[in-house]
């Protein structure tokens, strides 16, 4: 079910079920997310996944416990201890319940609410301490004491003179770690109980999860469901294209889609991230707008469908071009606060201005030799990514780096830089090259776009002056971001302005497009064309039709 489409919608609260469906259909909106004690007719309820409140406790006594002894979620519904075995029979039977029921599977709404609420929100309660204290034991030998760690957290807050950071509580690191980890375990053994229980049915049963944050357990935990929604405002400066490209970096082939919010307060803001998301392979999901603008929403999920369905092109199962990498590491992010995922998303935002093809990667094996390494904000990354980025750039590899990469050692502690001191015109390191500009996310929460005339200096020094994959020239600015499958080459592209992009002139290189003389151009808003292209020195130009929103053009179809 989740190869075909993959825009959760959830069941409006007093809705009938087959208006909610029939109005989903219109914005092309699938599957329908359903509480499981809700009524639904045959032909939905097998379509549908059963909404299971995996991050609320049944009630506040099993709720985890924040630094200060409440019961966190207190503004809320309790949140569940992420430790607790109660939780996950509860969640088994649930799990059972659906799969009886007929639903096509689950969506585990949540299950990171409790550490969603930040280092002294949760964590607290007895399960919780007691999952510390094995892990204490484990680091630091059988005759480690057990400590009471709520007192040392009281304690260190008491005698703070501002905001808490991990490195400011006793074994700080540690806790944080294990927080973090008790995600993971969680999300995998409530997967497995539903998983256990189709296997025993012998039936098919999707596992998804919709999460509360975006941080480095959420993002590997992924790889654990079949199917991932995260939350995300509609962006008011820059495209998106660095949240997608992330999220897509992170899922692989998995269908993963972004939950906007708040609701958005500018004209047209829904329906571009749409149309950029489309172009990784990133759905919408959540409360869908009315209107032109969700008319326009389901114009970009139809195009994008009929890519995936009929020709099997779907961003998610082909390739991307590579000219950067940019890496993001768990490991990074979970040491800065963030920092690192947020500059993640802003390189790829202004790479992606340029029309520099620079998917995320998780894992520096996954760079492509040719392409430049791009560390945002790299801070923190572990000793073993430290020695991997050195020895490819002494080898010969070409690397841009925002701020200054340094290492942690294994519990997080600063274990310096690792390479030396660049410069945005680069420097010689060994065989390779490496620039260096300044840091994207200097503080948390804070802006530092990156110099567009400095990045530029940059990648002419890397990736050289004549050799670019793509480019545009027009008035009305557009996002250009290809995919290859199989022979076909598909350029996706984006009209960012509100109004429709005319006179656009594509340029793509010669080494992406090969000796291609005519493309098939096809909008979300209902051309369909087939247009020349023209050889134009290392590369072949065409001039696109107008369109507004959403296109692709696809060479070798």
């Amino acid at each position: 079910m989740l190869e075909a489409a993959f825009a959760p919608y959830r069941l409006p609260p007093g809705a009938l079920p087959e208006e909610s469906a029939r109005a989903a259909e219109a914005l092309a909106a699938e599957p329908l997310l359903a509480p499981p004690a809700e009524p639904l007719p045959a032909p939905l309820v097998d379509r549908a996944l059963a909404d299971l409140p995996a991050g609320r406790a049944a009630s506040p006594t099993e709720a985890c416990r924040a630094a200060d002894g409440s019961p966190c979620g207190l503004s809320g519904p309790p949140r569940a201890c992420l430790a607790s075995q109660r939780q996950r029979a509860r969640l088994d039977e649930a799990s059972r319940a659906a799969l009886e029921a007929g639903f096509a599977g689950v969506c585990l709404d949540r299950p990171d609410a409790s550490l969603a609420l930040g280092l002294l929100g949760a964590g607290f309660c007895p399960d919780c301490q007691r999952a510390l204290g094995r892990h204490l034991q484990r680091e630091y030998g059988e005759h480690f004491q057990p400590v009471d760690y709520l007192a040392l957290a009281r304690e260190a807050l008491a005698s703070a003179p501002g905001a808490v950071a991990f490195d400011q509580l006793p074994f700080g690191r540690d806790f944080w770690r294990v927080r973090n980890e008790l995600l993971e375990q969680a999300i995998r053994d409530y997967a497995r109980g539903a998983r256990d229980a189709a296997r025993a049915a012998g039936k098919a049963f999707e596992v998804v999860a919709q999460f509360e944050a975006i941080g480095p357990a959420q993002l590997r935990s992924i790889q654990l469901v079949d199917g991932a929604i995260f939350p995300a405002p509609v962006p008011t400066t820059g495209a998106g294209l660095g949240l997608a490209r992330l999220l897509r970096g992170t899922a692989g082939r998995r269908p993963v889609a972004i939950a906007p919010t708040p609701a958005p307060q500018q004209p047209g803001g829904l329906p571009r991230l749409a149309a950029v998301a489309a172009t990784c392979g990133v759905e919408l999901s959540g409360l869908e707008p009315a209107g032109e603008a969700g008319a326009e929403v389901a114009r970009t999920r139809r195009l994008a469908r009929q890519l995936a369905l009929r020709a099997g092109r779907a961003p998610a199962q082909g390739t991307p071009v590579v000219e950067c990498a940019v890496l993001y590491s768990a490991e990074a992010d979970l040491w800065t606060g963030g920092r690192h995922r947020l500059a993640v998303e802003r390189a790829g935002d202004a790479l992606g201005a340029l029309h520099v093809q620079a998917p995320v990667i998780t894992r520096l094996q996954d760079a492509p030799p040719e392409a430049a390494l791009v560390l945002a904000d790299a801070g923190a990354l572990s000793s073993r990514e430290a020695k991997e980025v050195r020895r490819r750039l002494e080898a010969g590899a070409r690397v841009l780096a925002f701020g200054d990469p340094a290492q942690v050692d294994e519990a997080g502690r600063p274990a310096g830089t690792f390479l030396p001191a660049g410069k945005p015109g680069g420097v010689k390191v060994g065989a390779g090259r490496l620039a260096q500009l300044p840091p994207l996310a200097p503080e948390a929460g804070s802006a530092a776009p990156a110099d567009p005339e400095q990045l530029g200096k940059a990648l002419a020094v890397l990736l050289g002056k004549g050799r670019r994959a793509a480019g545009v020239a027009g008035r009305t600015p557009v996002l250009v971001v290809l995919h290859r499958t199989g022979e076909t080459l598909d350029a996706h592209l984006v009209a960012l302005g509100p109004e429709k992009a005319q006179g656009a002139t594509l340029f793509l290189g010669s080494h992406v497009a090969g000796g291609a003389r005519r493309g098939r151009f096809v909008s979300a808003d209902g051309t369909d064309v087939r247009i020349p292209l023209n050889p134009s020195g290392y590369s072949i130009s065409t001039v696109l039709p107008s369109f507004r929103g959403y296109a692709v053009l696809s060479l070798g179809a």
